[in-house]
């Protein structure tokens, strides 16, 4: 990679990072001590395969009255998800991920996915009844103080697509009293997400797609910056609102509205400190500022008339964030990836990935043979480059007479490098353009290992888990990660081998030798895929440069050859440059007399 394609990833990742200072310099200002909350007593839930964290001053779950009742449990398993349900609010209380995952989900949610708000902030305070219960479904049932009966029935989905993380819940509101009743403040609460560790870059986010218009907002975005406040809740309404949800760098609690026609609705999202005080990440870095994320979806309007009924119908995904198994489900479900803009690049790379680990039978072996095949196609622009560089650089001897003439009009001295460009034809952007065209390919692919759910767990050679840092000791307290360090040193070894512009000053040649250093120390704590992905690059192009040094025959710097000056040839089809091609002369006919 040349210069200026260093130069703008240096850029990027120069943004970022003074993003993250920023953020760290303004801290969000405490939160006011709360009250313990109230939890209804029942049967507690199995221990959850991850170590239990505490959210910080949860609110009250249930009000006294259903307090009072006791709760009711129920358990749907199908393949590696069990569901777990309760009577207080209603809903899924937990969802277990067996198999590779082994993680629970909506571990922090004060509520139970499910449970139906009157207030977005609130709680669903009906007492409910489990009316029926089946392998495949539960029902609950409860009337609110307005005399609105609640209907919830869970049921594993059925179908085609369909999924074992998926669940659908079906909502009936029946109007009891004598009077109408109508209101657009009926909320499902989405549940909650975390970070599996206070070190993620990638931070909890809630989401919502307006008919198609998909977007998020991180835990982040509530802290607020120089030119913002605060904020303890975000709300929104939308003309169509197809799902929203919460979700984590992995896995997804997707809240999908299943209509024919897109109705109406609100999202409400906010955020809650994870109090890590009694568990391992206690004293860790950023343990202090880790937050959960939760949302709620609200139901199109309720108008009801008395003895009227309602019935909305929704669909939970709550699993993977996995682009193949979410583009199958349809829905747009695949749109949480939110892979930026380039994503139009990063989902064929996605399915590349997908069936070179279908070939290999390992996700590290995969990451290896797509960044081979990605370089492969890129050899032709990497040669042009190359040769392009090559050229300038023959004529660094001329372009430093140029300087030292005209170091005192620098006007002019650019005027004669120009014309000493054209003069041999040499193309100043040559080297640069297709550098500049692998960038988008860079970052697609960046996206991809970065929200790439199927790498968690995976393993390659000394690497245990190919989505955090492949660390195998510590030295002096210093992590040691052989990937990063490998991806530095060949960073190096690339630089050497690759032809520098010949107008290169001293300064940009202080900063190409630090860029190694800089982006070792930017990419030290990386996912070991992206280490892996970057240090396979390397490799390549070391191999590459070796082999164009080869076979790549010597450029030759010749004055460029100009086509002869003069007034232009009256035949528009004359190619002078085309010496067996000679202008027809014209010739006058004689008249042909008669008619």
């Amino acid at each position: 990679m040349d210069r200026k394609g260093w130069i703008v990833i240096v850029l990027c990742s120069v943004g970022i990072a003074l993003n993250a200072w920023f953020a760290a310099k303004n801290p969000p200002p405490p939160r006011p001590a709360a009250t313990p909350a109230a939890v209804a007593s029942g049967p507690q839930s199995p221990p959850s395969p991850t170590t239990g964290q505490a959210l910080a001053a949860a609110p009250a779950k249930a009000t006294p009255a259903s307090a009072n009742a006791p709760e009711q449990t129920h358990t749907l398993t199908r393949g590696s998800v069990t569901w777990q349900f309760s009577t207080v609010g209603g809903g899924i209380r937990r969802i277990v991920l067996a198999g590779t995952d082994q993680i629970t989900l909506n571990e922090h949610g004060v509520e139970p996915v499910g449970a139906l708000r009157r207030e977005a902030a609130g709680n669903d305070p009906v007492a409910y009844q489990i009316t029926e219960k089946s392998d495949h479904g539960v029902t609950f049932v409860g009337t609110t103080a307005e005399g609105i009966q609640i209907k919830k029935a869970y049921q594993l989905h059925q179908g085609d697509p369909t999924d074992e993380h998926l669940i659908q819940l079906e909502v009936t509101l029946t109007n009891t009293g004598t009077t109408a009743h109508k209101s657009e403040e009926y909320y499902l609460y989405a549940g909650a997400a975390n970070s599996m560790s206070p070190e993620e870059a990638l931070t909890p986010s809630f989401f919502w797609n307006d008919a198609g218009d998909a977007k998020q907002v991180h835990t982040t975005s509530f802290a607020g910056g120089w030119f913002s406040a605060e904020q303890l809740e975000m709300r929104s309404s939308h003309a169509r609102l197809r799902y929203g949800g919460v979700m984590s760098r992995f896995y997804a609690q997707i809240l999908s509205h299943e209509s024919k026609v897109d109705k109406p609705g609100k999202m409400w999202g906010a955020r809650r400190l994870v109090d890590h005080s009694q568990d391992q990440f206690k004293g860790t870095s950023g343990a202090d500022k880790d937050y959960a994320i939760q949302a709620a979806v609200g139901l199109p309007t309720v108008d009801l008339a008395p003895g009227a009924s309602q019935t909305e119908t929704y669909s939970l995904y709550a699993g993977p964030k996995e682009y193949a198994r979410l583009s199958k489900l349809g829905g747009q479900r695949e749109f949480v990836m939110f892979y930026g803009m380039w994503g139009f690049i990063s989902r064929p790379l996605n399915m590349l990935m997908r069936w070179m680990h279908d070939l290999s039978g390992n996700w590290g072996l995969a990451i290896i043979l797509m960044t081979i095949v990605i370089r492969t196609l890129l050899w032709p622009l990497q040669a042009k480059a190359q040769y392009s560089m090559k050229r300038m650089g023959k004529l660094a001897p001329l372009m430093k007479e140029l300087q030292e003439k005209y170091k005192d009009d620098p006007t002019q001295q650019q005027m004669e490098v120009m014309k000493l460009y054209k003069e041999y034809g040499v193309n100043p952007v040559g080297g640069c353009l297709p550098m500049l065209l692998q960038i988008p390919i860079f970052f697609a692919f960046y996206g991809v290992l970065q929200n790439a759910a199927e790498l968690r767990g995976q393993g390659w050679l000394w690497v245990q888990d190919l989505s955090i840092a492949d660390t195998i000791g510590q030295f002096m307290g210093f992590d040691i990660n052989p990937l990063p360090i490998i991806m530095g040193i060949t960073m190096v070894a690339q630089m050497k081998l690759t032809p520098q512009p010949a107008t290169m000053d001293k300064s940009q040649k202080i900063m190409m030798n630090i860029m190694p250093i800089f982006f070792l120390w930017i990419s030290y704590s990386f996912a070991s895929a992206l280490a892996l992905y970057w240090a396979v690059t390397n490799l390549y192009a070391i191999a590459q440069s070796w082999i164009m040094k080869l076979y790549m025959p010597e450029p030759e710097l010749k004055k460029a050859e100009h086509l002869p000056k003069g007034p232009a040839p009256k035949n528009p089809f004359f190619n002078p440059a085309n010496p067996q091609q000679k202008e027809k002369k014209t010739k006058l006919k004689t008249p042909k007399l008669g008619g």
